[in-house]
């Protein structure tokens, strides 16, 4: 039997109702587990087979009507959505709790009220002040697969894990709090509210000077210090100081929002406060949509990628890259 652990955090497209969601094969196989790892003993267990019939469509309805009370189902699980999320925090937890236990454990967490940590929040300022992730700090073996797959399989696998070294060490997006890594670029906080604030406010906007220059490493100098740098940001305008900083395990920054397929930077700060595997799934998204990107991924073109992710100022950021690439194939070979 597959357990959570084995499977995916994220999906790339939606599945479901017919003519409403695209049914990529991978993505329909997982739902189908994530299903079958929460049945209770009277469900008949789904055929993984990545395909989308009206059983996978009827329990996707019943799952949203009955969990999480919607109250017109439309049969849909997007990627980044509620009805994942939901879903696979369901599959998380039954699959720690014993396995005596695990029926029982089902049934109370039909009746608990589901989170919508994608949802718009009342107070925008819980986005810099209170961690909402779900536990999935790091990714699996078959998060990265998944990721690989959905780029085509044109670009290695160790490829995306080097990115992920070189941007956070590679085994977790978020710090000691439970809130993503940042990082905050006063220039860009400086390009967004048209230099209104480098007067009154130096230390959170200014031109840009030099990579890594004495100010930015005093607003960065730990997670505690950057969230507090952001958070004096967000007080003078929220959109621009949300768009100034770069988050999770791939450092992505927030005006990149759109080209991770989100609809404004709250949602995208939203999803990278949720999991690792949102963090994935916004690393896949913009490489999909930078051609040049991912261009260079799939030859190995390693000052390509530095160039088109970090920008022409980008240091040894390929020698870095290359480097990482290099050690994790290493390894792979001795595996």
């Amino acid at each position: 039997m597959t357990s959570i652990q084995e499977l995916p955090r994220l999906i790339s497209a939606s599945v479901g109702t017919s003519g409403s969601a695209r049914n990529v094969r991978a993505d329909v196989e997982t739902i189908q587990r994530l299903f079958n790892l929460i049945a209770l003993k009277s469900d008949k267990p789904l055929s993984v087979d990545g395909i989308c019939g009206p059983l996978l469509v009827q329990r996707i309805i019943d799952y949203q009507l009955n969990r999480l009370h919607v109250a017109k189902p439309d049969g849909v699980i997007d990627p980044a959505g509620r009805t994942f999320n939901s879903l696979v925090e369901d599959a998380r937890i039954a699959n720690t709790v014993p396995q005596a236990n695990v029926v029982t454990a089902k049934v109370q967490q039909i009746s608990v009220p589901a989170p919508a940590p994608i949802q718009p929040l009342s107070d925008k300022r819980q986005l810099v002040t209170t961690a909402t992730c779900d536990g999935g700090v790091t990714l699996t073996e078959a998060d990265f697969q998944n990721a690989a797959t959905h780029l085509g399989g044109a670009v290695s696998i160790n490829i995306i894990k080097a990115f992920a070294a070189v941007e956070s060490g590679g085994l977790s997006g978020f710090g000691p709090a439970k809130m993503p890594i940042i990082a905050y670029e006063r220039h860009i906080f400086h390009k967004y509210t048209q230099r209104k604030y480098d007067k009154s406010h130096p230390y959170l906007s200014a031109p840009y000077l030099a990579k890594a220059d004495q100010q930015w490493r005093a607003n960065n100098k730990d997670q505690a210090t950057a969230w507090r740098t952001l958070s004096d940001a967000f007080n003078l305008d929220q959109k621009a100081a949300l768009m100034s900083a770069s988050y999770g395990m791939f450092q992505i920054m927030g005006f990149n929002f759109a080209a991770c397929g989100y609809k404004s930077v709250f949602d995208f700060v939203s999803a990278m406060k949720l999991n690792a595997g949102q963090q994935l799934l916004a690393f896949v998204a913009f490489c999909r949509k930078n051609p040049a990107l991912f261009k260079a991924m799939k030859n190995k073109d390693y000052a390509g990628m530095a160039r088109n992710y970090n920008g022409s100022d980008y240091g040894d950021y390929d020698r870095r890259i290359q480097k990482a690439f290099e050690a994790l194939e290493k390894k792979s070979s001795r595996a």
